[in-house]
């Protein structure tokens, strides 16, 4: 069944090193001791995984109160791991007992394990290292030769496995089949030959291989990229959002030298729980790419030449200046600006630059919105009945969201339904798949809609209108044009209507279909007509797909929208702004990012300001861009390497990464979580709120904000939604808006 949200776990009444306290019924003794300080070391365990008690590590002596208030002890230590806490427990974790059984397990663990501490990757932030330490013996008696096999062999491009180190806890393996699902690796062969390698021997192609090399407690599974970068006494290691997507996981970036050496996942169980997928762990290289920006460059002819920021922002000026000209100047904003650096360029082109030619979405879809297009969060997931997954590849597009998704099908019964035109790895737990034509997703929810209109009674008005336009559409229509059978189509619609809730996850197949606006329209019937848009564990989710694309929407960097979501036609919230500036805002909406590529083609825009966009690479028709491009009178890129888009630059400004300044992320539930500065920036790259705040003190003689705190400072103050998103109170873990 699925997990009730707000349910009140029953307490019991145990007792830790003669500590009493009530705990949660069934909580295991492991995590029932953090809360009394009480440390019991661990191998195979890890909180977000079932227990299997291999190792033999966690070792405690228990016993249970009985009636008469005395404790009966059981005949041998249990591990604590794997069990559950129940009314009367009574636990000892230091006896001497268990002393000498933690000394034991360790001293046979390190009989072949090779001493290699010094250039092991592992060395000095490894569990065996420091159980042994503190738990074992301070001498071996193992005088015979070790064990010797090949080192650091391949497992695929970003792991290699030491199987003189492996002590085959089990952890890896047990990764593939309860949290990725996709089951790639598994103990092969017998006795001191026993390996975790993938059954036939094969690279391991799991697309979160790299959670493996993070859960081994030892130096067996290494990272291939980061293998003899660095040292652990030699890292500054630093708290960040991760920016290859919108599910806005939480990492720690590790940096020497002026350079991120690696990427290692930081727990937040609201969000990644502590996974991570490989794009974000191992290909977030961007910052230190060979083209990176360094300096502000102009062009002349095919040459560019550096000039000054002062420079710089003088030429952007003069461009802008729109008197005589009757031309516009128009932005598009990239999905890795922070929401300080988000604010900023909308206030900038509204408040200086006089327009509404401002836009971030790169997708067919770009109606006017006037709400959130997303309805719910992770924790949803595990509480809806149903989920259907339309027209995304969740694994490749939202990787946090399929492991959350698969967790809420395994752990809590949630029902999948999965609809795409190819295999994908949803299909392998969802309790119906409709494979259909690509291009064909309109004709399947009008034939989904018809399917579920049968079975909906009594029918409300709405309904009556859908019947009247879906008519034609019987399963048997859906049929001849998706592909789909009529009878699994059938099925479908039966399970829908039976479900209690309905959680919709509508991905990049809706988004850029020739007809988005159509395909969300008949979404947001059946999400009407299943009720989920009133109930809360219900609900429409347009997925976006940049890592702060969620944010652009919520801070106004759209046409028709002010920040909160608030319209540009809308008097009262327009005169907020303009007494908050000290500036008129245009009062009509402006042009979405096809319209302003259009406008470009017609000579209507004299400056196009891409802050941090490549729409050459991510635009769903880079032809029509490069085309806007190269029309375009003057075009300028602030980014952080030479793009696609910025080889059509007239003036290059150098921007910062994401681990060269801090700032807040907004991810697909609307969840505001910092990231802090990692490293310095490189060459002369400055963060795009402050370039962007240069540019208005260079036009607006007003104090201007000297840190991106005091940029989240105006937007709280502004933004009512923001209120509660000042740096003091988001913390590690943030803060989702209401």
């Amino acid at each position: 069944m699925p997990k009730p949200k707000h349910a009140e776990p029953k307490l019991v009444n145990i007792e830790i090193n003669g500590v009493p306290l009530q705990v949660p019924e069934g909580e295991l003794l492991v995590e029932a001791a953090k809360r009394v300080q009480a440390d019991i070391p661990i191998f195979c365990y890890h909180k977000y995984m079932k227990p299997v008690g291999m190792c033999r590590m966690c070792l405690v002596e228990v016993g249970y109160k009985q009636p008469d208030g005395s404790v009966r002890k059981m005949p041998k230590p249990q591990t604590s791991c794997s069990l559950p806490c129940t009314e009367g427990l009574v636990a000892w974790t230091e006896t001497e007992q268990i002393v000498k059984d933690r000394r034991a397990v360790l001293e046979f663990l390190l009989i072949n394990h090779p001493l290699d501490c010094p250039i092991c990757d592992r060395g000095g932030e490894c569990p065996l290292q420091n159980n042994t330490q503190f738990y074992g013996p301070s001498t071996s008696r193992y005088i015979e030769i070790k064990r010797h096999l090949p080192k650091s062999f391949p497992l695929s491009n970003y792991v290699a496995l030491d199987l003189e180190r492996c002590i085959q806890c089990g952890r890896c393996v047990r990764f593939t089949e309860e949290v990725s699902g996709d089951s790639q690796l598994a103990f092969l062969f017998r006795g001191a030959q026993t390996q975790p390698h993938t059954f036939q021997l094969t690279e391991f192609t799991s697309r979160f291989s790299g959670n493996v090399i993070e859960i081994c407690p030892v130096g067996a599974l290494t990272s291939r990229t980061y293998r003899f970068r660095a040292r652990p006494w030699d890292i500054t290691t630093q708290k960040t959002v991760c920016t290859m997507c919108s599910n806005g996981c939480t990492l720690y970036a590790d940096s020497r030298a002026g350079k991120v050496a690696r990427f290692n996942a930081r727990e937040n169980p609201a969000v990644n729980e502590t996974w991570t997928c490989d794009k974000g762990k191992f290909e977030q290289t961007y910052m230190h790419a060979p083209d990176r920006i360094v300096q502000p460059m102009r062009r002349h002819g095919k040459e560019w030449a550096p000039i000054s920021w002062g420079e710089a922002y003088e030429l952007i000026l003069q461009r802008a200046s729109t008197q005589g000209s009757g031309r516009a100047v128009a932005g598009l904003a990239g999905h890795r600006l922070s929401n300080e650096s988000l604010y900023m360029f909308q206030k900038l082109m509204r408040g200086v630059f006089q327009t509404n030619h401002i836009d971030h979405r790169f997708t067919r879809y770009q109606a006017a919105l006037s709400e959130p297009p997303v309805q719910n969060e992770y924790r949803d997931l595990e509480a809806a009945a149903t989920v259907l997954v339309f027209g995304a590849d969740l694994a490749d597009e939202q990787p946090m969201v399929f492991l959350r998704t698969r967790k809420a099908n395994r752990h809590y019964g949630v029902q999948v339904i999965v609809a795409y035109p190819r295999a994908n790895a949803v299909e392998e737990f969802a309790a119906h798949s409709l494979r259909y034509r690509a291009g064909t997703e309109d004709a399947l929810l009008k034939g989904l809609l018809r399917a579920l209109l049968e079975r909906i009674n009594p029918p409300s008005a709405d309904a009556e209108r859908l019947q009247s336009r879906l008519a034609a559409c019987t399963p048997e229509w859906t049929q001849a044009h998706t592909g789909v059978p009529a009878e699994q189509l059938r099925a479908v619609a039966q399970h829908i209507a039976e479900s209690p809730s309905l959680l919709i996850l509508a991905g990049e197949k809706t988004l850029n279909h020739p007809l988005a606006d159509e395909v969300v329209e008949w979404l947001h019937a059946l999400n009407r007509l299943t009720g989920n848009d009133a109930r809360e564990e219900g609900g429409l989710n347009l997925m976006p797909t940049g890592a702060n694309q969620q944010g652009a929407l919520e801070l106004g960097v759209a046409p028709h929208l002010l920040p909160n979501y608030a319209r540009v036609d809308d008097a009262q919230a327009r005169a907020q702004f303009e007494q908050a500036w000290g500036l008129p805002l245009p009062a009509h909406a402006g042009l979405t990012t096809d319209g302003i590529f259009q406008a470009c083609l017609d000579g209507e825009v004299e400056l196009l300001y891409l802050a941090g966009a490549d729409p050459v690479s991510e635009h769903y028709d880079p032809t029509l861009a490069e085309r806007a491009l190269r029309a375009c009178e003057f075009v300028v890129a602030q980014d952080i390497r030479m793009t696609e888009s910025a080889r059509y630059a007239d003036l290059l400004l150098p921007a910062c990464p994401f681990t060269e300044y801090e700032g807040t992320f907004t991810n697909w539930e609307r969840r505001v979580q910092r990231f802090w500065q990692a490293h310095p920036p490189q060459g002369e790259a400055k963060p795009d709120w402050q370039v962007f705040a240069e540019l208005w003190l260079r036009t607006q003689r007003q104090t201007p904000p000297f840190n991106a705190r005091e940029v989240m400072q105006e937007i709280a103050q502004l933004v009512p939604s923001f209120a509660n998103c000042r740096y003091e109170s988001l913390g590690e873990t943030g803060a989702r808006l209401p």
